[in-house]
Formats: structure tokens, sequence, C-alpha cells
């Protein structure tokens, strides 16, 4: 029986879409991590619904581009999606080392590990504090800035966990968020503390590719912060972050070159180059994303809509004089758990402030790039002086 195509609207589609690839991107990462077939396998499922939604798109932008004005509007929307569907085969992509055995080398665990976000695999025990309780209810992202991208119980996933599931005795989760906001959901669950990845030596491919995860992820947050502020300058940040991460590239590859010399297994070290191909793929895909604001294609307005309505919210917040975060270090402030929004980045002048640690003091004139859930954003912006815009 031939499958019955349901239409969906765009911006529903769009929302799926940008869902679905974050989704990917962690689960990507957890499934290295942790080398974990089953997650893997989860990835390529969603990479399968990712095909059916850039299918449903281009059947969508057929019907829609009547004329050339439509049709430049449409144009804006396919090139964001197929970005959106590079960033997926590069997931996959990811994924398929987990799935055919290749021996992945410390030093990639060791990176992951090591990043700014954390992937965590928490077992909810008996007596936890979760128990009984449906996600919508713990507003983990707001409260302590991590998000729960999926749920192993028994033989069955649930990926991702919708507001109303609950969690049980049993259950592991698989949970994204700063390091103190996933020992805080470890506390919650009753969980042993995670056990820390031992370094191995490799120290420059390990930093680099470190780097480069969290870069390359920073970069696909702000290319569609870009387009939903419509901010050529937050575009253009992306620009340059795509410098940065092509230097931190051309590093990795030559000290990986220079470790084979040293190495015994010289095959493991080419799980390394692997995931640094993926790693562009998905930083080139961010890079394609901002080249529709560079380029001033205009946009239907669904677009944006799309991108508010995503599950978390990605945002520039400049902070103005006055502001109570000013002098303030980031561990003072707690941003996760007062808020539940983090910093990903510093502009501060003409310099860039990647990662930055708790020790780093906010300063007045400082725009932080953020993620967090839509409440925990708006609290920092009017914490930070944003004004809001006029009814």
């Amino acid at each position: 029986m031939a499958k019955i195509w349901k239409p969906k609207s765009v911006r529903e589609l769009l929302t799926e879409m940008k869902d679905v690839s974050d989704l990917m991107i962690d689960l990507a990462y957890a499934s290295l991590l942790f080398e974990d077939d089953e997650i893997a396998e989860r990835v390529h499922e969603l990479e399968a619904r990712m095909d059916e939604l850039m299918y449903s798109i281009r059947i969508i932008a057929a019907v829609a581009a009547r004329n050339v004005r439509e049709a430049r509007k449409i144009t804006g929307i396919l090139q964001v999606a197929s970005a959106a569907e590079a960033i997926s085969n590069a997931t996959g992509d990811m994924a398929d080392l987990v799935l055919r055995g290749i021996d992945i080398h410390p030093v990639v665990r060791e990176a992951i590990a090591n990043a700014d976000e954390k992937v965590a695999k928490i077992e909810v025990a008996d007596g936890s504090m979760l128990l009984g309780k449906r996600f919508s209810e713990l507003r983990l992202p707001s409260n302590i800035g991590v998000w729960v991208l999926a749920i192993k119980r028994d033989k069955s996933w649930i990926v991702p966990p919708t507001r109303d599931a609950e969690a049980s005795a049993g259950d592991v989760l698989i949970a994204r968020g700063p390091q103190d906001g996933i020992n805080t959901l470890s506390k919650m669950a009753a969980a042993p503390k995670m056990a820390l990845v031992p370094k191995q030596g490799l120290a420059s491919i390990r930093d680099a590719l470190a780097e480069m995860r969290d870069l390359s992820s920073v970069m696909v947050d702000m290319a569609y912060s870009s387009i939903l502020l419509g901010s050529r300058e937050i575009a253009e940040w992306v620009r340059e972050l795509e410098e940065e991460f092509d230097k931190l590239n051309y590093k990795l590859w030559l000290a990986t070159l220079r470790a084979a010399k040293r190495e015994r297994d010289v095959a493991r070290l080419n799980s390394v180059l692997q995931v640094v191909k993926c790693m562009e793929k998905i930083s080139d895909a961010a890079d394609s994303i901002v080249d529709v604001v560079l380029r001033g294609v205009e946009l239907h307005p669904v677009f944006a809509r799309a991108i508010a309505e995503a599950d978390e919210r990605i945002a520039k917040v400049d902070v103005s004089e006055g502001s109570p975060l000013v002098s303030k270090t980031l561990g003072k402030l707690n941003l996760w758990a007062t808020m539940g929004a983090y910093v990903l980045m510093i502009k501060r002048g003409k310099c860039y402030i990647f990662d930055p640690s708790m020790k780093v003091r906010v300063r007045a004139g400082d725009s932080l790039i953020v993620r967090g859930s839509y409440f925990g954003v708006e609290k920092l912006k009017e914490a930070a002086g944003v004004k809001a815009p006029p009814a």
C-alpha cells in the first residue's frame, strides 16, 4: 500500500528539523563517548526522520514557488533545511564509526569528556527524587541547565522524552549540560558520581579536538540565532569562528600526523581524523546557514517563528551599565542554576572568549552568546538590562 503523505506547515517542519539536528549532534557524541551501539542506532533512526522532513520541505517548496519573489523566499528556507540535513548526515557518519566496530582512539573519548558541554549517562536509582514526577514538573532546563536527550527503559528507548514522561527506577538518562548541572541531576537520580575519563597523553590532539567540538556546536547555535534575530553581526561572527575552526583543524591534522610516528596502532588514529571530518561538515553547515543572512536573502515570515519555537533558545545578550551581572564571575552568578541558561561565548570588544571559565568576570558592554530554555534566556536578558520591545 502506498504511504499517505500528510502535509505539515513549513513552520512545523523547520521547528522539528532544528530540534532533530540538535538532538542528533548530542547523541552522536554520546555514542562515541560511551562506544554504545544502541545510542548510535538511535542516531540513524533520527537521520531517517530528517530525510522524511527534508522530503516534505521540498514538496512544499515546489508547490509554494508560484512566482520569482516566492521562489527567492523559499530558496532561503531550502538552503537552511539542506544545512540541517548536512548536519544530520555528519552525525550519522559519527554513529557509523561505532556501528562498524572501528576502534575509537581513547583521545576521542577524552576530548568529548573534556569539552565544555558535557554528555552523561545517568541511571535512576530507587529512592530518587525524580521518581513519579513528569519532566514538565521538574523543568530541568530552567532549573539546572540540563536537557534529557533520551531515556533507555529496559530494552526500549524514548527519544526524545515527552513533557509528560516520568522517570522510573532503572531508567538510564542520556543528558547534556554544564558539569555542575550534570552533577546536580546525578544527585537527583541518586546515581553515583560520573567517573572522569583519564587523560592518557596526546594533549595537543585532545585539547584541539575538545575545542573543535565546542566550537562547531556554538557555530550551529549562533547560525540559527542569526536567522532568528535577523542579525548580520552574529552571522559575521560565525564566519570569524569558522576561520578559528579551520586553524584548529590544520593544527589537529598536523599533530595527528606527528603522533603517527610514535603510535603503535595507526588505525586507531584514523578514527580521530574521521571524527574531525564530521565536525568540519557541521562547521560548513553552520556557514551555509549564515550565508542566507549575509547575502540578504528575504526569508518567509514562518522561518524565524519556526526557529523561535524550537525546544531551546540561543540568544545574544548585551550587558548594560548598572546590570547586576557586572563585575561578578560566572561561577558566582551560577546562571544555569539560577536562570536555566549558560554562556557559550563572550564577545568583548574585538576579542572572543570561547568556553569562558567560571572565573571570568562579566563586564558592561560584553555580548554574551547564551543557550537555555525560553524562560531562562528571557530572565537573563532582563538581568542584563535588555529592554523588552514595545507591545
